[in-house]
């Protein structure tokens, strides 16, 4: 079957999709980003034959294209990835939406919940069904392998979850100034990992949103060897929050009426090794995954047994490895969009824009509000959980008799003062 062909928008994380795109056999025809070096730079490597950093001009070579007559190229069989930064994703969607109907945004697609409901009235004018949002870590084969061990409850119900990402700041961002240092450009920790992290959390829980969050950020570094000057770093280098899933019918997976997922999240270490841990605290067992690696530490039955640490080898045999990847490059994230990239199928970008068919997109606006809840946890001086959702008021009725009654006796006893 013929590759499809790709227009990619942005650089960054875009050159590392660009290459991943191209070992798989894709061919990129068209590039565009506002950083024209590295654009010369990703060009020349992958041989891509067309290139701008005017916008426009990428729109108008796309259209021109479609118009095409020459065989060689398919519009139908092109795919418009898009991997700005996240300020600019839902902007550029819309526009994209008037010239192709194969799309993909790159996480976290929208950065309010207003522009994710514009992105859902643009998918719906034009009856186009967008592959929003591929988040990378679902498609690795051990996250499916632990879902399957919590669904199974294999170890029995899940007690807490607790997820460590540690890796340093500059060999993550880059030593030049970007949106990544700048809070008020989606940048910091929270933005850069926390969509990936609640998307993950909810898959592995069966879909279940969570209800509450309370969180911490901090921003230590201000500036460095790289960053100095007038510039300064103004996004979070450190994050903690917490999100509490709420338990229901349907999901017998969870032990109590809730259950809490610690994050930690610090770009601050000195070495340049990623990592990053999920550990599910169960019933019976502790399991955890590092990187791309599961494995089940089981609670020891007796006093004489010490707990012994099984690795837990994925029923799918992997088709990638982690192999050939920087120390600081973040493994499981370029691992989990070789996956995705490898089971993308153009057939399934095309299918009409339909209510009941949005679940992804209706996700986004949920994902945004958490993370609007966490920043605003982190403001308030008083410290608690903050609920996604505005709660319902009861009123119990004896409650609403007695506020009735001192209602009266106060209006009482205004018409028997002196005027």
């Amino acid at each position: 079957m013929k590759k499809p062909y790709v227009y990619i928008y942005g650089t960054g994380w875009g050159s590392i999709v660009a290459e991943l795109l191209t070992e798989q056999g894709y061919k990129v025809i068209g590039m565009w980003s506002y950083d024209e070096e590295e654009l010369a730079r990703i060009c020349k490597k992958l041989q891509i034959p067309y290139s701008t950093t005017d916008i426009d001009e990428l729109f108008q070579h796309l259209t021109e294209n479609q118009k095409n007559k020459d065989k060689s190229y398919d519009a139908e069989n092109t795919i418009v990835w898009v991997a700005t930064p996240p300020y600019h994703l839902a902007n550029i969607a819309r526009q994209i939406l008037e010239y192709s109907n194969n799309i993909v945004v790159e996480a976290p697609g929208v950065t309010t919940v207003e522009e994710a409901e514009a992105l859902l009235a643009s998918a719906s004018k034009f009856a186009i069904w967008l592959c929003a949002c591929p988040y990378q870590l679902k498609n690795l084969p051990a996250v499916r392998q632990l879902r399957n061990i919590i669904m199974e409850k294999k170890y029995g119900a899940v007690k807490s979850l607790e997820v460590r990402i540690q890796c340093n700041q500059t060999e993550l961002c880059s030593k030049k100034y970007n949106w990544k240092y700048d809070k008020d450009r989606c940048g910091g920790a929270l933005n850069m990992f926390g969509c990936h992290i609640i998307d993950l959390l909810t898959y592995l829980l069966n879909d279940t949103k969570v209800d509450s969050v309370q969180g911490t950020l901090k921003n230590f570094v201000r500036q460095n060897e790289y960053i100095n000057g007038f510039r300064s770093i103004t996004g979070d280098d450190v994050c903690n929050f917490q999100l509490r899933f709420k338990s229901h019918k349907n999901n017998p997976y969870i032990a109590d009426d809730s259950v809490v997922a610690w994050v930690h999240i610090s770009m601050l270490y000195p070495n340049t090794v990623f990592r990053q841990e999920v550990t599910v605290l169960t019933e019976q067992a502790c399991i955890v995954l590092d990187n791309c690696q599961l494995k089940v530490i089981p609670f020891q039955t007796s006093d004489d047994e010490a707990p012994k640490e099984i690795i837990v080898e994925t029923e799918e045999t992997p088709k990638f490895t982690c192999e050939g990847l920087a120390p600081g490059q973040p493994a499981p994230y370029i691992l989990g969009m070789k996956y995705f990239i490898d089971s993308l199928d153009i057939k399934k970008l095309q299918f009409p824009y339909d209510e009941q068919r949005q679940p992804r997109l209706k996700f986004l606006q949920h994902l945004v509000k958490v993370l609007e809840k966490i920043r605003l946890s982190s403001e308030q001086r008083e410290r608690g959980w903050v609920p996604i959702e505005p709660r319902e008021t009861k009123v119990t009725e004896s409650k609403s008799k007695r506020v009735s009654s001192l209602t009266k006796g106060n209006n009482a006893n205004q018409s028997l003062s002196p005027s």
